[in-house]
């Protein structure tokens, strides 16, 4: 299972989908007496959806239960009448986090799963020749978004990889300046010791010549 706990491009598209069909309901269902059974069900949703990248992290095995109460609550909302097909757009949101969370297989299941309630949905609600032309709206808002998603996630990747490589080129650098600097000191240490046996040398044979050419005369008899 793949892990997220960052928000990405789809998530925060997610939370204008969110709004748009909060607003959208709102005007609906006023003054129907599903009204605060509507604002109970999208805050519920909405909730879990913001909460959903730090959770996941931190709460083990949260996606056993996200997904399985959020598929519920756009089941529920989407089947409070008057019929609004503006409450399906909640199974995009989940569709990306699926594709986020799960492996490819089970991401498959899922996304199978929301087609097949989206479709089942929308053609109750508005027959089945125009809940068809709604799913195939909806799927492709659904693959653009996904798409968008992908290339942010993509992008970010590259994003990170270039810091690390940028921090990891910053750091050899630093290391070379470092030896660079101790080779120099060490080669000015190494003329200096040079120079020093020079001058021992030519100091030694400087007083060696000395005392050659200069003999110490014993002292006088009887002195």
């Amino acid at each position: 299972m793949k892990r997220a706990n960052v928000y990405q491009g789809g998530h925060l598209i997610g939370f204008i989908m969110i709004g748009v069909v909060a607003l959208r309901n709102f005007l609906w269902f006023q003054g129907e007496p599903v009204f605060v059974t509507m604002i109970f069900l999208l805050a519920a949703y909405a909730l879990l959806y913001a909460t959903e990248p730090w959770l996941l992290t931190r709460v083990k095995r949260y996606e056993l239960f996200y997904f399985p109460v959020q598929t519920v609550i756009v089941m529920v909302t989407s089947s409070l009448q008057p019929f609004t097909d503006m409450s399906c757009v909640l199974y995009v949101p989940l569709s990306i986090h699926a594709l986020r969370v799960f492996s490819r297989r089970t991401a498959t299941i899922w996304l199978i799963l929301y087609i097949i309630l989206l479709a089942v949905t929308l053609m109750i609600g508005k027959g089945w020749l125009e809940g068809l032309a709604l799913t195939l709206l909806y799927l492709a808002v659904c693959s653009f978004v996904i798409s968008y998603d992908f290339l942010y996630s993509r992008t970010q990747a590259d994003q990170a990889e270039s810091q690390r490589l940028l921090a990891d080129l910053q750091s050899a650098h630093r290391k070379l300046q470092e030896h660079a600097a101790q080779a120099e000191e060490l080669a000015a240490a190494r003329e200096r010791n040079r120079l020093a046996r020079e001058l021992h040398d030519s100091v030694s044979q400087g007083d060696f010549q000395y005392y050659v050419d200069f003999p110490i005369c014993p002292p006088p008899a009887g002195a």
